[in-house]
């Protein structure tokens, strides 16, 4: 009745499906159901403990402030620290950053959208590598931009598609390329090769290259994440044009299992900084000061010893073995390609064109022992039309054991849904 009084704009945003399972889970468990909620990245982890004790000697303060808009000077100086060293350790050349290149968001959600306002008008374009963290269209859609996919597939390790393909996607509208990597949903840590490829279409085509690192300290395997701040063209008008185009994207959301401080990163040179911070202004004047001030506590305790990193990527590691395991015993069928980072794990199930029912009913009409699980069928993370439709993803945030009590669950869930198809009733012609 009201509609034609809202902006057009809330006509393209909807819910994700990620929260909506969450959404389904939460009103389940309220009711005494236990729910593995296997549809959200939240993890069990304990947050970090030098966040909680410098949260407190703030607090102790009495004085909780506005903050500058571009942030607190002492989080963007210990975040610029952190980035340094975290490349100095693997001994590989990088752009050095200081803290004039650090802007604050509250969290990378926020950065992304202050991004996307910042560098699109409407009708503007994004390439976006699928599968994709899914709140991107909505993050661009407030912008009033479309976002464009450069396919991948799950057969093919979600390998880049060639050089010349990504540039036919190209039109005079497109502003940037996004990619996330490690990824969510798919786990691909994308290699140098792939990465410096990127960057090279931004450049050759100028456009911004817009660099998802969230999940840079969840690495699973052997392969470390390869950062857009470590390409290096051997070139110096071609390395100059790509400072001028990089923004980066962190959190510490999941570095130290904060996700609901909502403290994000921006990395860029200062002229870009400049004028996203304009955004972040007008959209929320600026980032709490106490949070900023537990999360350069965080930063400051892995600087000075990482042993919380290193436990934390033991634990994934050990949760990921499980739960390859499981599949590879209950569901053998399934294509689930062995992820290198992040902490999510794809499964493609070709019995089904669409999914979504299936767990919908696993999720509402079906347990074990009063037990079942969320999982986020995975259409949501693709734009080409059919691709994830028979795809789910699941996030690695309970034990082992309950990781493969899921995949067991999931199992038996199959084969009940089999069996209520086979016996609805059909219509008669």
């Amino acid at each position: 009745m009201f509609a034609e009084r809202y902006a057009d704009r809330v006509e393209f945003l909807s819910p994700s499906s990620i929260r909506k399972m969450m959404a389904i889970a939460r009103e389940l468990i309220a009711h005494g159901k236990t729910v593995y909620e296997l549809n959200i990245g939240q993890p069990d982890i304990k947050c970090i403990p030098e966040f909680t004790e410098a949260i407190a000697r703030k607090a102790e303060t009495g004085q909780i402030n506005y903050s500058p808009i571009i942030g607190e000077t002492y989080l963007r100086e210990t975040y610029a620290r952190y980035l340094n060293s975290f490349f100095d350790r693997q001994q590989k050349s990088h752009l050095v950053i200081d803290t004039e290149n650090v802007l604050i968001t509250v969290g990378a959600s926020h950065a992304l959208t202050s991004t996307f306002l910042g560098l699109c008008n409407p009708g503007d374009e994004v390439l976006v590598v699928e599968p994709y963290f899914s709140p991107y269209k909505g993050f661009l859609a407030v912008a009033g931009g479309t976002l464009r996919a450069i396919p991948t597939r799950a057969e093919d390790d979600f390998a880049l598609p060639p050089t010349e393909e990504i540039e036919k996607l190209i039109t005079p509208r497109t502003r940037a390329i996004i990619f996330n990597s490690p990824n969510n949903p798919s786990g691909k840590i994308y290699s140098k090769a792939e990465v410096e490829r990127l960057a090279r279409i931004c450049i050759e085509h100028n456009l911004f290259i817009i660099s998802d690192e969230v999940y840079r300290e969840m690495t699973l395997s052997d392969q470390e994440a390869f950062s857009v701040l470590q390409v290096d063209f051997g070139n110096d008008e071609m390395n100059e044009k790509l400072k001028n185009a990089i923004i980066m994207i962190d959190s510490a959301s999941k570095t130290f299992s904060l996700c609901g401080v909502r403290i994000g990163f921006l990395v860029a040179r200062q002229p870009i900084l400049e004028k996203l911070a304009l955004v972040v202004a007008h959209t929320t004047a600026c980032v709490s000061d106490i949070m900023q001030y537990g999360v350069a506590g965080a930063y400051d305790a892995i600087l000075a010893q990482p042993a919380y990193l290193e436990e934390m990527r033991r634990v994934y590691r050990e949760r990921l073995e499980a739960t390859i395991a499981a599949i590879n015993e209950y569901l053998p069928n399934v294509i689930a390609p062995k992820p290198s980072g992040a902490f999510y794990v794809m499964l493609k199930f070709s019995e089904f064109e669409d999914i979504t029912e299936f767990s919908h009913f696993m999720l509402e009409r079906f347990n074990i022992g009063n037990e079942t699980v969320a999982v986020t069928p995975a259409a949501s993370f693709y734009l080409t039309p059919g691709y994830g439709r028979n795809e789910i993803r699941i996030a690695l945030v309970v034990s082992p054991e309950k990781m493969r009590r899921s995949i067991h669950i999931i199992a038996e869930a199959l084969k009940a849904f089999q069996h209520f198809k086979a016996n609805q009733v059909r219509p008669m012609l």
